[in-house]
């Protein structure tokens, strides 16, 4: 009788572990919203491996951003890198300039209307995110959004495993 109490014991701690793992390596992500469209559409869900030294911010990543903004009453956004820290970013004539070099964007914005702005310095630890439906994001260009300090950056790469046709990496 005891062996089997201890036997319970253990796989319920055993549980809790993984369990604390879990929740200490990944963050659970559920897409609202249309601002990474096509991309990412709402509803689906993905799990994402939280910010480390390991598991470091690069340019393109999709991120996870905790930031209270009382306006749409969310407090964690995803969006896509495109700045980073102490770069000089521009947006001129529907395209994206790192440096004064134009780099990819991986959304065709031929289509849309995207203003330009004025080349911004970042600082030693800041971001520049964009969605990916340009014309319908509240991103760095916005105000109340502005850049995103490294501390605010939860979890960077990730895994979509819902809806079940799209399952896979982030990209």
């Amino acid at each position: 009788m005891m062996t089997k109490i201890r036997e319970i014991l253990q796989l319920i701690l055993a549980f809790l572990l993984v369990a604390l793992i879990f929740q200490l390596v990944f963050l659970s992500v559920n897409v609202k919203g249309k601002s990474m469209e096509p991309t990412y559409i709402e509803g689906e869900r993905s799990i994402m491996v939280r910010k480390s030294k390991i598991n470091k911010v690069d340019r393109y990543n999709v991120v996870v951003i905790k930031r209270e903004i009382k306006e749409t009453n969310t407090s964690r956004i995803v969006k896509r890198v495109f700045g980073m820290p102490n770069e000089t970013i521009e947006i001129k004539d529907k395209k994206i300039y790192i440096n004064g070099k134009e780099i990819e964007d991986k959304v065709d914005t031929s289509n849309i209307k995207i203003d330009d702005m004025a080349p911004l310095l970042l600082g030693d630890d800041e971001y520049f995110v964009l969605g990916d439906n340009r014309e319908n994001s509240s991103d760095s260009r916005d105000p109340r959004i502005g850049v995103i300090k490294d501390r605010e950056i939860e979890a960077v790469h990730g895994f979509i495993y819902w809806p079940i046709n799209k399952v896979g990496t982030m990209k």
